[in-house]
């Protein structure tokens, strides 16, 4: 009897170690099936992560839905308040007198008086660290005589940058039909407003001072605060609109750029910044490939005196790579198909361009180290028969 039980309880132990392997096994085929990791996605209406150097989208989701832009207009009012004080036609120091329709603006405001008058750059500020829409607007009549003319060019200012869904009904943000924007054509024109490095000199600002410290500053954009890195740039909010931010931060040499539109809070569109931010960081790396400084290499030249033409470049050579692929980046420079002899010292003589895995990656014009005169007649013959028959020496041997 005793051995029938062992016995018994001997099976039942072997078809309970059968039935685990099996549900062991099937538990792995399931595993197999499911994805490695969930998708990363950002919880808003709509977002995108921009490298501004090259423009290169690192990602991207419902980047083309038209959305109202709420604030975040204020980059392109801002842009082109930057672009007319480095064309010379207006200047920090201008004084710019309150009209009646600036005064009576509404939404975010530093309660400008009609007939009050401040600098150019003290209301600049005010716009780019509170959102004042009052002095957006005194800036806009200053600039182009009436706000709807400035509406009028931040709309030309558009179709310049090739944007398919952005029109502006006013230069504020304020909510109206014809009032929108996407993600990716707010990045666009962030990127083309942290192409002025003097932006970052107000839009860093956490707290200031206005109207000789009657008016406290304090700025809507506390990723500053928060995330390392962060210097800018504008804030949106309206209740069709929801929360939104265009943020820009920078790491030694590495600066990214991300939009969220439509957050549900101003907590949410923080924390969904910062996840977006570090994604950036966390899967891509900045990479200088060539530095300015000595030479960038050498170039063949048939035609030249001294036929290996020493390059450099007027500027570093970087570009933005996944992480673990910038060993895999290759250089190439091409000489200028219609360059003409002799090239002065500085001159142009072709194109350095980066490549990762066939895709350019990177370019930029290269300069002659030193004069290049041109070799003379004789020695262009010679030169070019050389070349000639080691082109037909190459095509017979393949």
């Amino acid at each position: 009897m005793m051995d029938i039980c062992r016995k018994g309880g001997s099976g039942l132990r072997f078809k309970k170690t059968v039935i685990l392997a099996v549900a062991a096994l099937l538990g792995l085929m399931v595993g197999w099936t499911l994805p490695a990791r969930a998708a990363f996605n950002i919880d808003a209406r709509a977002a995108i992560l921009m490298d501004p150097v090259s423009g290169r989208v690192l990602f991207a989701q419902d980047e083309h839905q038209r959305l109202p832009p709420a604030s975040v207009t204020k980059v392109m009012t801002m842009l082109l308040i930057l672009e007319d004080i480095h064309s010379g036609r207006a200047h920090w120091n201008d004084p710019i007198t309150t009209s009646a329709v600036a005064a009576t603006m509404g939404g975010s405001q530093v309660y400008l008086k009609e007939g009050e008058t401040f600098p150019l750059k003290e209301l600049f500020k005010t716009v780019a660290v509170v959102s004042a829409n009052d002095s957006s607007a005194a800036i806009a009549e200053h600039l182009y005589g009436s706000v709807q003319d400035f509406v009028e060019a931040m709309n030309e200012k558009a179709r310049e940058l090739g944007l398919k869904n952005t029109h502006f009904a006013n230069e504020t943000g304020l909510p109206d039909p014809g009032h929108y924007s996407s993600a990716y054509d707010l990045a666009v024109i962030s990127r083309e407003l942290v192409q002025y490095p003097e932006i970052f000199e107000f839009t860093s600002i956490w707290l200031d001072k206005f109207r000789d410290g009657q008016f406290m500053l304090r700025n809507t954009n506390e990723l500053i605060q928060v995330y390392r890195g962060c210097d800018g740039l504008k804030t949106g909010h309206t209740d069709e609109a929801k929360f939104c931010l265009s943020a820009t931060a920078k790491r030694g040499d590495f600066r990214l750029l991300s939009v969220v539109l439509g957050a549900e809070t101003n907590a949410k569109r923080l924390a969904e910044s910062r996840r977006l931010l570090d994604y950036g960081y966390r899967n891509f790396q900045w990479k200088t490939i060539k530095e300015s400084k000595g030479t960038a290499g050498q170039v063949s030249i048939s035609a030249a005196q001294k036929q290996l033409v020493p390059v450099k470049l007027k500027g570093d050579l970087g570009t933005v790579v996944e992480r673990g692929k910038d060993q895999l980046i290759e250089t190439r420079i091409a000489v200028d198909p219609k360059l003409k002899l002799p090239v002065a010292a500085g001159g142009r003589i072709g194109t350095m361009t980066a490549t990762l895995n066939g895709k350019t990656v990177a370019r930029a014009p290269v300069y002659a180290v030193e004069r290049v005169e041109q070799a003379n007649f004789l020695t262009r013959l010679w030169r070019g028969l050389r070349d000639f028959f080691t082109g037909l020496f190459r095509k017979s041997a393949r």
